[in-house]
């Protein structure tokens, strides 16, 4: 208990707390190879695999259709019980994701606030709350993430995205190094960003938990930055209510229709596009197909 109250201080203190050792090297391995496989080959159309979401960075989404593992370390006792007591009991994962940051040397992902919950709605009102709980898969000395301590404390909005707070050495900033199996829970109403330079390619997961009552940004529902959550269901098995709720079991049903904005001029000339390389991917198998048969 007396851990557990004072990571919880440190997290209300900081912004950022860096966990105890939580996973075993088999669970790690286990993690590790799932999540590499998924990085042999890019999403497209029926494919999974990653998506590249910037230049310098490949993202693996829905994590919790991968393996249980990925399932089974939000709800370790101690990660569980620290967002709750930080966010209330309402609280369950609303995102689980990766990625594999590629080498560079410039401040390529300057310090920010996420942007998420919509700051219109919220403009008189106090800020919603979330955490992310981040975890590496690699060894991390260079590119880790940094971020300025303290600075979640306040009740009304900061400025939110990449385009204020780009200036680095503006700031103290606290980088969390380690290796592989390094779990760590941020505010991400605190200033942060992944430090450079990056010197090696290498993996993290983030799991994002928020209520579902929040009311959520435009900019993160139309532009792809969020997905609904996928678990196999195979994953779910001998978890109580109280896990399945946590895992978002719980929530209320969404009807919204999703709302992509992604260059929807180019949405027919994309449509043939894939059409034609789907084609051409038959025709290929086809032929392959016939020259093995022979």
């Amino acid at each position: 208990m007396s851990q557990l109250l004072d990571l919880l201080n440190e997290l209300k203190h900081n912004g950022v707390v860096v966990l105890p050792e939580c996973i075993t090297n088999e669970e790690l391995v286990k993690m590790q190879k799932s999540f590499q496989s998924q990085l042999e080959r890019p999403a497209f159309n029926s494919w999974t695999g990653y998506t590249q979401t910037d230049r310098k960075r490949l993202m693996v989404d829905q994590l919790l259709t991968l393996d249980r593992c990925f399932c089974k370390l939000p709800l370790m006792p101690l990660i569980n019980n620290l967002i709750v007591e930080y966010l209330g009991k309402d609280i369950c994962l609303q995102e689980a994701k990766g990625w594999q940051s590629l080498p560079f040397k410039d401040n390529f992902h300057p310090l920010h606030r996420d942007e998420w919950y919509c700051t219109e709605y919220y403009q008189s009102k106090s800020i919603p709350r979330s955490l992310k709980l981040g975890c590496y898969l690699d060894d991390v000395e260079s590119g880790a993430f940094a971020f300025v301590a303290g600075s979640h404390r306040h009740q009304y909005q900061g400025q939110v995205g990449e385009l204020y707070h780009q200036q680095t050495e503006d700031y103290e900033l606290t980088k969390v190094v380690g290796k592989a199996g390094t779990l760590f829970l941020f505010d991400p109403e605190c200033l942060h960003q992944q430090s450079f330079p990056n010197l090696t390619a290498r993996n993290a997961l983030f799991y994002h938990f928020f209520s579902p009552s929040i009311v959520l940004s435009k900019n993160f529902t139309q532009w792809g930055r969020f997905q609904r959550l996928l678990i196999e269901s195979s994953f779910l098995s001998g978890l109580n209510h109280q896990q399945l709720a946590f895992l978002g079991c719980s929530r209320q049903p969404c009807n919204d229709i999703p709302d992509i904005q992604h260059f929807l001029s180019l949405t027919k000339p994309l449509n043939i596009a894939v059409r034609s390389l789907n084609e051409a991917h038959y025709l290929f198998e086809k032929i392959k197909a016939r020259l093995f048969r022979t």
